[in-house]
């Protein structure tokens, strides 16, 4: 065991967080060898590859997750601050979740986590375009006013050239089949 490399875990929860955004090999791959803690031997004989082919897919998609991450600092708070109000305060899961999802949204969200990811995204310091619109909605009817957010973030991630995270793009996708019926 003394040579054995140790796996870096924060690759386990930006592998959920942004694992849809890697390649089908890249997101298999890694979740053997992370969430399965398969080795290398293991991971190259379910695939048909060599040893080496799965190291480099994994440098390769452990590169694209740092890139992904750094690319969308913005949605860190929301993990960190999880973490601490669950380990650090002994947060339930209700506030954990809350605070997990606040900035990027999940499909089906509760009442709690609606009103959290609001709060910070039209806070009175917001100061971005639609915002006093956003505001107006969001007093007349939260999910109106959290489909009109989660698309008003799905806008600015595509100006900016950056990947919309998978769970805003559920999020929206839910509210739009459920609120209009």
């Amino acid at each position: 065991m003394a040579g054995k490399p140790q796996k870096n875990l924060a690759y386990s929860v930006l592998l959920d967080f942004y694992g849809p955004v890697l390649t089908d090999k890249q997101r298999v791959i890694l979740t053997e060898y992370y969430d399965e803690d398969l080795s290398l031997a293991e991971i190259a004989e379910n695939l048909g590859i060599t040893r080496q082919g799965v190291r480099d897919a994994i440098k390769h998609g452990e590169a694209a997750l740092d890139e992904l991450e750094q690319r969308a600092l913005k949605l860190l708070h929301a993990k960190t601050g999880a973490a601490l109000a669950r380990d650090v305060f002994g947060a339930d899961d209700e506030i954990y979740n809350a605070i997990l999802w606040h900035t990027t949204g999940k499909a089906n969200m509760t009442l709690l986590e609606k009103v959290i990811y609001l709060a910070d995204y039209i806070e009175p310091s917001r100061d971005f375009d639609g915002v006093e619109d956003l505001r107006k909605v969001v007093w007349e009817d939260l999910d109106k006013g959290l489909e009109m957010g989660l698309a008003m973030t799905v806008e600015e991630m595509e100006q900016m050239g950056n990947p919309v995270h998978h769970n805003t793009l559920q999020a929206l996708e839910y509210l739009r089949g459920h609120t209009h019926e």
